[in-house]
């Protein structure tokens, strides 16, 4: 990339030595206001335009099959999916800035983690870019909640990672659990 006059272009130099690229230039926006009608900001890693990088304008879906993975997007609201979100014309919040409560889900980063089969499990980070990094692990089956059991902590086998830092989660409905780590990078996932 080069800069010109403060403004990022892009030179593709595959088709210019013969390389034969046929993509295109990506429009970048720092809001939806920069995007054509059928498109959204797409931020990376999901700081909702408040990273050191612009975002990318891209395609919103036509079509969402319907889900119950909710997330949280940019404007603060929570969408059925993220499909949802963007064809709302949102990205996901990184930041999971959204206050709604949902029973029984709990609010993990973009995503919200269903409580009956998942847990959050969230890598801190010292800087905002890149974010906090979070994930849904699914619970083991001692911490899953039953008619008569209320699970804690003490659930999770003893070599599950950041379970030094484990606690609730209101959700509304049953308890959910985070499990917080410090100063670990997340496995890939």
């Amino acid at each position: 990339m080069i800069v010109i006059r403060g403004l990022p272009t892009l030179l593709l130099l595959g088709s210019f030595f013969g390389g034969g690229c046929r993509s295109r230039a990506a429009h970048f926006c720092h809001d939806n206001s920069a995007c054509a009608a059928n498109q959204y900001c797409e931020f990376s890693p999901g700081l909702c335009g408040k990273g050191e990088a612009p975002g990318t304008c891209r395609a919103k879906p036509a079509t969402c099959q319907a889900g119950d993975e909710p997330v949280c997007a940019c404007n603060g609201k929570v969408y059925d999916s993220a499909c949802a979100a963007n064809a709302a014309g949102e990205d996901l919040s990184v930041a999971g800035q959204c206050t709604a409560v949902i029973p029984n889900f709990a609010s993990c980063g973009a995503h919200y983690c269903d409580a009956r089969t998942s847990y959050c499990e969230i890598y801190l980070s010292d800087v905002q870019d890149p974010p906090t990094d979070h994930f849904c692990r699914p619970l083991p089956a001692a911490c899953k909640p039953g008619p008569h059991s209320h699970p804690n902590c003490g659930c999770f086998p003893e070599a599950t990672p950041c379970l030094s830092f484990c606690g609730p989660l209101a959700t509304g409905g049953i308890d959910a659990f985070h499990l917080t780590c410090q100063g670990k990078k997340p496995p890939h996932s």
